[in-house]
């Protein structure tokens, strides 16, 4: 396990003033109790859900009453709402956890996942830039040589934040895989279906993944962003991967313990856009130790400009017309290597279709009419 922050890293914080965006999610709701225990000048909370909101506003308040704590309803895609809540926090860094997470759900809406992932990203951080607020993106292993569109945003996201650095601004990207315990992942799926007494559906025993704690991952965030390295990719280590057979087997024997009868593993195979393993890595970037073994640090060299802007004017306007296969086909365009899955394919093209035959043809149609 990685240790926590250091009393002297802890001190890096007093006195700033922080915006957190997914601030009601596993990651987003970890940051919050880390940096409001350092005792930050002012503490904003970002979230669309405003469940997830409420409970992380009550808890900071609860347990750091002497933290300024502000929270705000908004959605990261809608720019005035991202420009209002900055202008009243001005804050001096932005931890962006807001993000569509989940590769089935995103397979299933990719104009959805484009509009949050890619677009809420760019609104963020041109708004940090704007401001001259650091910036610390949390990516996903995923998007190393992305197969899903989850994958594919979030790698595209990584580009887009970077292509913003320049002498004032120096972004910073973190990757890190699947996090024990969070919302719909995977060992809690498990836990439900044993004391629900269902068979444990499972991709593939062979099936690797990467797994941390949210405060290991935070606490890594955190370092990362104090290590001072900008404009780059960074990389925690997470160890070594867990093969999906032994982890459903140590979930049964946990639960025996607590009296949870077994039950039988389904073996349903790989759902679209999902790898067999995975990796934080590509072969276009190549990492560097940093002082903490935790951490490795790679620079993107990767080509940008108005190729770039051009392809972000396209994806939004896919997004903004819920246009699926438009969303999916740029997507494919703007993210080398990535191809979307035959099944995300033809999801795309059956809304298409059921649209037009409902007498509600897209905006590209009725022009084209």
């Amino acid at each position: 396990m990685h240790p926590g922050l250091t009393v002297a890293e802890r001190t890096a914080f007093q006195g700033s003033r922080v915006l957190i965006t997914g601030a009601g999610g596993s990651i987003g709701s970890e940051l919050a109790r880390e940096i409001a225990a350092c005792r930050p000048a002012a503490l904003g909370l970002l979230d669309h859900s405003e469940l997830g909101l409420f409970g992380i506003e009550r808890e900071v308040l609860a347990r750091w009453p002497g933290v300024p704590v502000s929270a705000h309803l908004a959605d990261v895609t809608r720019r005035a709402a991202v420009l209002r809540v900055c202008r009243d926090l001005r804050p001096d860094v932005i931890y962006h956890a807001a993000a569509y997470k989940h590769v089935t759900m995103a397979e299933r809406a990719p104009a959805a996942s484009v509009h949050v992932n890619v677009l809420g990203t760019f609104e963020l951080a041109s708004a940090a830039a704007a401001m001259g607020a650091r910036f610390l993106l949390i990516s996903s292993d995923k998007a190393a040589d992305p197969k899903s569109v989850m994958g594919a945003t979030k790698r595209l996201a990584e580009v887009v934040t970077l292509s913003l650095a320049s002498e004032t601004f120096r972004p910073v990207v973190v990757r890190f895989g699947n996090v024990l315990g969070s919302s719909g992942s995977v060992l809690q799926i498990m836990r439900e279906c044993v004391r629900a007494g269902r068979p444990i559906p499972l991709t593939d025993p062979d099936a690797t993944r990467y797994f941390m704690t949210a405060a290991e991952a935070v606490g890594l965030v955190l370092r990362a962003d104090l290590l001072g390295r900008a404009s780059e990719i960074v990389w925690l280590d997470m160890g070594t991967p867990v093969r999906m057979g032994d982890l459903a087997q140590r979930m049964l024997d946990l639960e025996a313990t607590l009296g949870h009868l077994p039950v039988p593993l389904t073996v349903v195979g790989l759902r679209p856009g999902e790898k067999r393993t995975e990796t934080l890595t590509d072969g276009q970037l190549v990492f560097e130790r940093t002082i903490d073994a935790h951490i490795r640090v790679a620079r993107d060299r990767r080509p940008r400009g108005a190729s770039l802007a051009a392809a972000l004017v396209r994806l939004r306007r896919a997004a903004i017309r819920a246009d699926d296969a438009m969303a999916l086909a740029e997507l494919a365009l703007a993210v080398p290597g990535f191809a979307p899955s035959a099944q995300a394919r033809a999801m795309a093209s059956r809304v298409l279709a059921a649209s037009v035959e409902s007498g509600r043809p897209t905006r590209r149609r009725r022009r084209a009419a």
